[in-house]
């Protein structure tokens, strides 16, 4: 931000606007004294159980695929 040349950003600064704008806290993941880790999808959302919760369902999306093609699986004899 200093490179700019339009105003200056600390950590204190951003933190303090940070802390008080929830539209920022949308966009970053985390921060810290020298870099921004902004959001890049909306699966940057997804932590700890809930992550867990989206590998299960995944696992059971595919147990369900797995049992139509054995359902519709009729062979060669056709």
């Amino acid at each position: 931000m200093r490179n700019q040349g339009k105003g200056n950003f600390d950590y204190d600064v951003f933190k303090a606007m940070y802390d008080a704008d929830p539209r920022i806290k949308e966009l970053v993941i985390n921060f810290d004294q020298e870099k921004i880790e902004f959001k890049q999808s909306e699966v940057d959302d997804v932590t700890g159980a809930a992550a867990d919760g989206a590998a299960a369902t995944a696992a059971d999306a595919n147990s369900v695929t797995n049992m139509a093609k054995s359902a519709t699986d009729v062979g060669a004899k056709l």
